[in-house]
């Protein structure tokens, strides 16, 4: 039986940190940190896929608070009420209040309630992805001035060829992965700070208020500004949820 390639973290604290600085405080740090990184990533991938992205329900009508509700305008596919920045997906096929896009990665729409938990998706991705790279780097400079490195372990035993090889498909597994999830961060943090959906952008639909960055980040990770926006918790603000503070009248 051929057993299966193993992941990032177990060529990191097996075949990577071990051979080159043995069980010692500093290579125990630096695999608990890269652990540590991995279970936020893997968290946030979760929550983003599980979480309602902030689907309009079928029962929304609007309530005084929006005025005329002849001015709001109809969504033919879900034939109700379409609340203001909400768009339809075709995928989901609901209407998602501030929509950015539909991500395969996820099988879920990025909208008003997931979004922070896409943005620490991507993000610790990326940071996990550089901290691997910044290891290779730095195993790589203690061999070429060690030589004895490439062909021992921290014990003086045989080098096996299969951890280099591990160690460079981790490498270019980070290369690619890393570049592709900080493009993806960048241009979430970027709709972030300027209040503009990828949808929005493309329609040219909405006018953002001109607001601080931090107000604008607010609007994604909640409020209070907590470190509980470096964790993928729900979004509340101020204690109510993203649809608490939207103006209807609905049942549930």
């Amino acid at each position: 039986v051929v057993s299966p390639p193993p992941d990032g973290a177990q060529v990191v604290c097996t075949h990577l940190l071990p051979p080159w600085l043995g069980l010692s405080a500093g290579s125990c740090v630096l695999g608990l940190a890269f652990l540590l990184i991995s279970a936020l990533a893997v968290a946030s991938h979760l929550r983003t896929m599980l979480t309602d992205p902030g689907a309009v329900p079928h029962e929304y009508t609007p309530s005084a608070l929006l005025h005329d509700e002849k001015a709001l305008p109809m969504c033919s596919r879900c034939n109700g009420f379409k609340p203001p920045r909400a768009h339809h997906c075709s995928q989901c096929d609901r209407c998602i209040m501030k929509m950015d896009h539909h991500c395969p990665w996820v099988n879920n729409c990025v909208g008003a309630n997931n979004q922070k938990h896409f943005v620490l998706f991507v993000g610790y991705t990326a940071l996990l992805s550089g901290y691997a790279m910044v290891l290779l780097v730095l195993r790589l400079m203690a061999t070429l001035n060690e030589p004895r490195l490439f062909l021992t372990t921290h014990s003086h035993g045989p080098q096996e060829p299969v951890s280099m090889l591990y160690m460079f498909l981790l490498l270019f597994e980070a290369l690619l992965f890393g570049l592709f999830t900080s493009a993806m961060f960048c241009e979430q943090l970027s709709s972030i700070l300027t209040d503009q959906t990828g949808i929005e952008r493309l329609k040219n639909d909405y006018a953002p208020p001109r607001r601080s960055a931090v107000q604008n980040l607010s609007e994604t990770f909640g409020r209070p500004c907590s470190l509980l926006w470096l964790l993928p918790t729900p979004v509340t603000f101020n204690g109510l949820t993203w649809w608490d503070i939207l103006p209807t009248e609905h049942e549930v």
